[in-house]
């Protein structure tokens, strides 16, 4: 059984497109000449399935590496992007981007606290004035500059 586990992640893919193309096919794909909204998602999604479906008979289990401790840290690393995207949808940016930003530079990057926390503040400030202030995107409201 553990010899075939590599076929794991194109299978969940294969599964995800496929379930991608039923929900992009109810937006209504429309034609190429007049495209529905479900059109190109639906296109990505197919590509997605083709490439996942000659993964899981083709690829080859030597292209992998071994599970080590350092897997660990990428998945903490997806982890952490989740948990700030939530929390950025219902507290905001600020709170959520200095504690990612705190978690990425003390664990991934191992810097001390005395570099970590200005940075991680600083870090946050900034991306704050560059994409709300400078380039106008539309954050949430935040808990911390109000809404």
């Amino acid at each position: 059984m553990s010899k075939h586990l590599y076929r794991l992640a194109p299978l969940v893919l294969l599964l995800f497109g496929i379930a991608a193309m039923l929900q992009a096919r109810d937006l209504s794909l429309g034609e190429f000449s007049s495209p529905g909204p479900g059109l190109w998602p639906f296109l990505c999604a197919a590509l997605l399935s083709l490439t996942a479906a000659v993964l899981l008979i083709v690829d080859d289990p030597a292209d992998y590496e071994p599970w080590t401790r350092g897997t660990a840290g990428i998945a903490l690393g997806l982890l952490s992007l989740g948990i700030f995207i939530l929390l950025f949808q219902e507290i905001g940016f600020i709170i959520p981007a200095v504690l990612m930003l705190l978690i990425w530079l003390r664990l991934f990057a191992r810097e001390p606290w005395r570099w970590a926390v200005p940075l991680a503040v600083i870090g946050a400030v900034v991306f704050h004035l560059v994409f709300v202030e400078a380039l106008g995107v539309p954050f949430p409201d935040d808990i911390v500059l109000g809404g």
